[in-house]
């Protein structure tokens, strides 16, 4: 029986229709057209409208549904096409809710659309769509994703075990080093309490031989990791878990407590931009607290300097702390050491420590004043009401989605030319090589290509203090998702655009031919084939000890370009280089390198090919087919060369094939070598052999020059029988004879 639902009022319904056909319309115009076309300007500006009608009275919040869309749990009065294909677009990407806000602009809904536009798996594979929303699009649309670790826990089940995260958190690695599966495993266990309160029991007992620190250590490193795979894999999560391991931390002893504490704001408390150590802070509960001191009491038997330490970093008010402490006291109560007849006196002792802590000794009184100063000055700016419509209108300009996109690029120009530090300008570039994947990703390729130039010109400049830093920035920034998508808009973008493609990909240098020569095998468009094989080209010599990574590439498409362009770079180390093509088990392989050889002109060249047709050659009989269809007059030295030393017996019907095409195309070379095939033969086979003398006496009849003439007359008056014969049949048929 179908489930019942509430359905939405006439006119919201047509609002969504109208919001749906608009995002049907200009879903199929940006994944049709380039980003300047007139089509996209269009429909975006119909979208932009008909989201800013759908949000005019608050955010519209869309429940994706595998079949439809859902308003609070309301479904749309009249069913519509374009309702269900946008839920099936969104569902498909795993969205579970989509939320959109007033103030989206074209360039927001078409960074949208993009990412929409790629497939599932593709989206996946970088992080989701949401954490892919998150880091390059813009606070109007809001994508909450379907728990689909949850989903594959359920397909797979899960196969990672509790002693396996406990022994990546205490190895010596700064990272926490596990698989999906384990991390999917880690994930589940933090959403069950009773889980985790086991998890960090183990991790304690574990640790127990190291002492605290160590304990501290590995709570740290479990902490920093999983806060890295959530923000990357289930963004919206994130809150929720910092949330659970802020009360885990509870579980804590008070050494471990102090020593996690005194790692704020370093390297190893960071997850990309977060400090995991402060988010817990901020977050931790105060059950939680009351339980950790509580828990140390007991285990104490009393407030030691460490409790009273990490006591006063994590309740700075007195008030607070009161609070906090009859919480405790209530918890120790009902333990054993609640009932000894001297509780009431050891719990004054711990109360009069606790409160009376005091970090005076490490805090100046400059410092202490300036706080003090701080707290008088505060200001509710929630109670401030005398600020005009225009002010308040220009404040929320200044956090559009287009502001913001803007402010990000121009900090990140801004950093990566003023930062002089070598080291710190690494982490910058890493951070700008992240965001112009980001970027890439959702087809905003300008300000990911200016982004570009400025990191590629660093790495140019061999004189710079910053370019041994550039090196790691440059090659990820090669291999992502920049020259990916690049390739795909050539067809499309202006010659200045293409100029300027060109440009960074050479001051980038040769590491990113192999992510051009990918690009150019998936290509079929000519224009943009043609682009790509101009930048390749431009490389020249230096380019070839990247293509000879491309050699043993899985896809035969690539080892084809690889081929193409070992021709285009020419030298005798790339010809040497073509042996492996020749013998490749994909014949278009086989070709393109038969090409590069033919081309070259070069006895060397023509020496690898004699190699590849010999009987060890697995791509023996392949390559001789390729030979054999092979009719062109750029081929006839390459065919002359091999006429005269190729196995006649075991390449017969090649042998015959280069004859014949010989006798089309003639010269010199053509000439001597069709003597030799007119003379030779075998006792033991009469009729090949007079198969073989007819046909190169024919070839060199339809030559017709002087000198191929000559060898048959010379052939008709003093051969051996058989091959007088051939030559008088020939001759007998000309004016010449």
């Amino acid at each position: 029986m179908p489930e019942l639902r509430e359905t939405l009022t006439p006119e919201l319904t047509a609002t969504l229709t109208d919001f749906a056909r608009a995002c049907k319309a200009a879903a199929r115009a940006v994944s049709l057209y380039p980003g300047a076309h007139p089509a996209i300007g269009q429909t975006l500006g119909r979208l932009v409208d008909a989201a800013g009608r759908a949000a005019a009275t608050g955010p519209l919040a869309l429940q994706v549904k595998p079949d439809g869309l859902l308003v609070a749990g309301a479904a749309p009065a009249r069913p519509d096409a374009a309702i269900a294909e946008l839920a099936q677009l969104l569902h498909q990407q795993l969205i579970g809710t989509f939320v959109v806000n007033s103030g989206a602009d074209q360039q927001t809904w078409r960074a949208l659309l993009l990412l929409l536009a790629r497939t599932p798996e593709d989206n996946r594979a970088d992080g989701g769509i949401a954490h892919l929303w998150s880091r390059s699009g813009g606070p109007s649309i809001e994508i909450h994703e379907i728990d689909y670790a949850e989903v594959l826990r359920e397909r797979e089940g899960n196969a990672a075990r509790l002693d396996d995260i406990i022994e990546a958190c205490l190895t010596g690695t700064p990272r926490l080093e596990v698989d999906d599966e384990a991390m999917l495993a880690l994930l589940a266990i933090v959403k069950d309490p009773e889980k985790l309160r086991g998890l960090i029991a183990r991790l304690e007992e574990s640790t127990a031989a190291d002492g605290r620190a160590a304990h501290a250590a590995a709570f740290l490193k479990l902490l920093r990791g999983l806060s890295e795979y959530v923000a990357r894999h289930q963004p919206d999560q994130l809150e929720g878990v910092l949330k659970t391991m802020a009360d885990a931390a509870g579980r804590l002893s008070a050494d471990a407590m102090v020593t996690l504490l005194a790692q704020r704001m370093t390297g190893e408390a960071r997850a990309g931009s977060l400090d995991v150590v402060g988010a817990v802070v901020d977050r931790i509960s105060d059950p939680a607290i009351a339980g950790f001191v509580a828990d140390n009491v007991i285990e104490e038997h009393g407030a030691s300097d460490r409790l009273a330490q990490a006591f006063e970093t994590l309740v700075p008010e007195i008030d607070r702390k009161r609070q906090l402490l009859a919480l405790a006291e209530e918890q120790v109560a009902q333990s054993p050491l609640g009932r000894e007849e001297t509780f009431e006196e050891l719990w004054d002792r711990v109360e009069k420590m606790l409160t009376t802590y005091s970090d005076k000794r490490y805090v100046s009184d400059e410092y202490a004043r300036e706080l003090s100063m701080s707290r008088g000055r505060a200001v509710d700016v929630e109670k401030t009401s005398d600020d005009p419509p225009e002010r308040v209108a220009g404040w929320v300009g200044t956090v559009s989605d287009a502001a913001i996109r803007d402010l990000d690029l121009q900090l990140l120009t801004d950093l990566l030319v003023v930062e002089t530090d070598p080291g710190r300008w690494r982490d910058v570039a890493e951070a700008v090589v992240m965001h112009i994947d980001d970027l890439s990703r959702v087809g905003q390729l300008d300000p990911a290509w200016r982004l570009a130039e400025l990191v590629a010109t660093e790495w140019s400049r061999r004189d710079s203090v910053k370019a041994a830093e550039a090196a790691p920035a440059v090659e990820r920034l090669a291999r992502g998702a920049l020259f990916r998508q690049s390739a795909k808009e050539l067809r499309r973008v202006s010659d200045e655009d293409f100029v300027q493609f060109a440009r960074v990909s050479h001051m980038i240098g040769p590491v990113a031919i192999p992510p051009l020569a990918e690009a150019l095998a998936a290509e079929q468009d000519p224009k943009a084939r043609r682009r790509i094989r101009e930048v390749l080209v431009a490389y020249g010599s230096r380019g070839r000890q990247a293509i000879q990574e491309l050699l043993n590439a899985s896809n035969w498409e690539v080892r084809r370009t690889a081929a193409y362009l070992l021709t285009e770079f020419g030298g005798a180390e790339n010809t040497a280089a073509l042996e492996p093509l020749l013998n490749d088990t994909e014949p278009r392989v086989q070709r393109e390198a038969l090409r590069a050889v033919i081309l070259s002109g070069e006895e060397r060249s023509f020496e690898l090919v004699l190699r590849a047709l010999g009987p060890q050659s697995a791509a023996r009989a392949s390559l001789a087919a390729e030979l054999i269809t092979m009719k062109e007059e750029r081929a006839a030295p390459l065919l002359g060369y091999l006429l005269s030393r190729m196995d006649r017996q075991a390449l017969r019907p090649l042998f015959l094939a280069a004859i014949d095409t010989l006798g089309t195309y003639g010269g010199t070379e053509a000439v001597d070598a069709l003597k030799v095939a007119l003379y030779e033969g075998q006792v033991w086979s009469p009729f090949k052999t007079r198969a073989q003398r007819t046909a190169a006496a024919d070839a060199l009849r339809r030559i017709g020059t002087e000198p191929a003439r000559a060898v048959l007359r010379e052939a008709a008056a003093s051969g051996p029988r058989g091959v007088r014969a051939a030559a008088r049949a020939q001759l007998k048929g000309t004016s010449h004879g």
